[in-house]
């Protein structure tokens, strides 16, 4: 019995594979934590790429404005923008908190109705002053399926973000059909 209590031939093996299973877990959570946080950043800066390209227009068309927002998948690849809903309006300030939306498209969502009453930030711009809306709203489906391996859940989950600009060239960005 003594003999086999001073046997540690196998202590590694055993430590080795009772830590294995922390190891994966550890490494697959930081690989979905990483991965979400990208596409986070991705939802961010698609968001301040349309709109800034907007903001740099006098005038734009309903055709350049779908342009713009194709673009986006640009931006946001390597995700998808068939999980993604990309809107572009342009806001007239009418109180501290509050705007008038002037005209308003999208894609793979709904535009804002031209007239509808929109929350700002408080003091973000004058009163009667102009502002372009960027919005992107994705649907973030996680690489590897955690729940299956018992940690944790495999939600999707929802990224969004707004940004607000002032036109850079003109008080406001006029739209017109084409």
């Amino acid at each position: 019995m003594r003999r086999l209590m001073q046997d540690q031939s196998g202590s590694t093996l055993v430590e080795f594979a009772v830590s294995l299973p922390v190891l994966i877990g550890l490494y697959v959570s930081i690989f979905t934590l990483s991965d979400q946080m990208a596409a986070s950043r991705k939802v961010t800066a698609t968001t301040r790429t349309i709109t800034d390209l907007v903001t740099r227009s006098v005038s734009i068309s309903t055709g350049g404005l779908d342009t713009v927002l194709a673009a986006s998948a640009q931006v946001l690849a390597p995700y998808d923008l068939a999980d993604a809903s990309v809107r572009v309006s342009q806001l007239q300030v009418t109180g501290t908190t509050s705007a008038r939306v002037v005209w308003s498209q999208a894609r793979g969502g709904t535009a804002l109705t031209v007239g509808d009453t929109v929350t700002l930030p408080s003091g973000v711009a004058a009163t009667n002053a102009y502002l372009i809306m960027g919005e992107v709203n994705y649907t973030y489906h996680p690489v590897l399926n955690t729940a299956a391996l018992g940690m944790g859940t495999s939600a999707d989950m929802t990224l969004y973000d707004r940004t607000l600009m002032s036109p850079r060239n003109s008080a406001a960005v006029g739209l017109t059909t084409s």
